[in-house]
């Protein structure tokens, strides 16, 4: 009996531990029926944060020009495309001259704005040179820009050193526009030569009571070099030849100046064109005062809009020249650069790559009349009707001559319209003014 009570004394015990045991052990392996337990993957999601906000300023054309608007019009988009960017506009004042010194101050002092500088075609070499923009091959490759789609000629003024340093934004040539319905009333066809011009100018000045017969940029600023090329290219004339030597005192460059200071003493241009710029000079034209006209291609679109007294009255061609020379226009223009000490460069490219694009620069050559650096829109049937003399002056325009090529161009031209201007004022005689400019450009590029 003893011994039967111990058994099953044994046998409790063992069967509490076995219980005990299976409770606190591992989960046992579900059987093909079981449902199996689901263990769920915490995953950990960092937020992207936001883009930053910043705020770019852009220097561009003063409030009371066509572009101005142009140019507001297309920033909206651009900041409703990039909500995190705010754009600015810096107004300049139309002198070109004015514009550069306020550029070279800035960037000399190294200011971080504006973050987006609009030059002239013939800065971007000497801004490079003194490490004030940023070359921009290296954002042009990431964004996959076609860089074959831009004109060569504005395309060569961007680039400094084998870089790309600036965007081309819209091209220039100077052409010579004219009253068609004046010179068909007086049985004229448009002139060719500079005698031309005179000759055509007086007679109609005369018969019609028209104030000026021929209207230019004729002050003591960029505009006045610009005029002054075309007088010496067009009469064979140059300030420096293809190694640099300068090679404006010659017989050729005295004449091209005498002409210049001879429309205005012949009564052709009037005594206040030493003051005009391109504003001045269009402002009379378009008022229907002025026979003749030289001027960029932007103010095509001016003297066709809806109010303008001249609508459809207008022809432009290219400028008059001497006898038996050609024709010859300057290479104008304006780019877009990053400035060096933006502290928003990758934004600024962003806007640059942005105004740049065809797209865009059609709506700046239908608003504003600025001829487009994209080749393509010169095939562009919206942008040909708006500026039908595109198609046909296509090859002046993009074979236009730049300006003479140096490092220290600024001082070059300075001595250029400086000189001319005293002559074309009476200071001085048009053989004096080209051996002063002579002298004082030799001087120059021997620095």
């Amino acid at each position: 009996m003893k011994k039967f009570m111990y058994l099953l004394l044994v046998a409790a015990l063992l069967s509490g531990l076995v219980a005990t045991t299976t409770a606190c052990g591992p989960t046992p392996t579900p059987g093909p029926t079981a449902t199996p337990k689901v263990v769920e993957k915490i995953v950990v999601i960092t937020p992207t944060p936001a883009p930053k906000r910043v705020t770019l300023i852009i220097t561009g054309p003063s409030s009371g020009e066509t572009g101005y608007k142009v140019l507001q019009k297309q920033l909206e988009r651009f900041t409703k495309e990039n909500p995190n960017i705010e754009v600015k506009i810096q107004e300049m004042p139309w002198s070109s001259t004015l514009q550069h010194d306020m550029f070279a101050t800035w960037s000399a002092g190294q200011l971080p704005t504006p973050d987006i500088l609009r030059l002239d075609i013939v800065w971007p070499a000497e801004f490079a040179a003194a490490g004030w923009v940023i070359p921009l091959d290296d954002y042009i490759k990431k964004a996959g820009i076609d860089m074959k789609d831009f004109l060569e000629g504005p395309l060569s003024g961007c680039t400094y050193q084998g870089k790309v340093v600036c965007l081309p934004y819209f091209t220039d040539a100077g052409l010579l526009y004219y009253r068609k319905d004046l010179l068909e009333k007086n049985n004229f066809k448009p002139p060719e030569t500079f005698a031309d011009l005179k000759e055509q100018a007086l007679t109609i000045m005369k018969k019609e009571g028209i104030k000026n017969g021929f209207v230019w940029q004729g002050d003591a600023y960029e505009g006045g070099t610009c005029d002054l090329m075309e007088y010496l290219w067009g009469n064979g004339a140059d300030v420096l030849d293809d190694k640099g030597n300068v090679v404006i005192d010659n017989p050729k460059a005295v004449e091209a100046l005498s002409v210049m200071v001879d429309y205005i003493k012949s009564g052709v241009s009037p005594a206040g064109v030493t003051t005009y710029k391109e504003e001045d000079a269009r402002n009379v034209f378009q008022r229907g005062d002025a026979v003749f006209m030289r001027n960029w291609p932007y103010a095509w679109a001016a003297m066709n809009a809806p109010d303008s007294p001249v609508k459809g009255k207008v022809g432009a061609k290219p400028m008059v020249h001497g006898p038996g020379q050609k024709s010859a226009a300057t290479l104008g223009g304006w780019n877009l650069a990053v400035n060096k000490f933006s502290q928003n460069p990758d934004e600024a490219f962003k806007l640059v790559a942005f105004l740049t694009s065809a797209e865009i620069q059609k709506g700046t050559a239908l608003g504003a009349g600025l001829s487009p650096t994209r080749k393509s829109l010169y095939k562009d049937a919206d942008v040909l009707a708006a500026n039908p003399f595109w198609k046909d002056f296509f090859d002046i325009m993009i074979g236009a001559k730049p300006r003479p090529v140096h490092p220290r161009y600024p001082e070059i031209s300075s001595v250029l319209f400086t000189e001319a201007h005293k002559a074309l004022t009476g200071e001085q005689d048009a053989a004096t003014a080209i051996k002063n400019m002579a002298k004082k450009i030799t001087d120059i590029v021997k620095k």
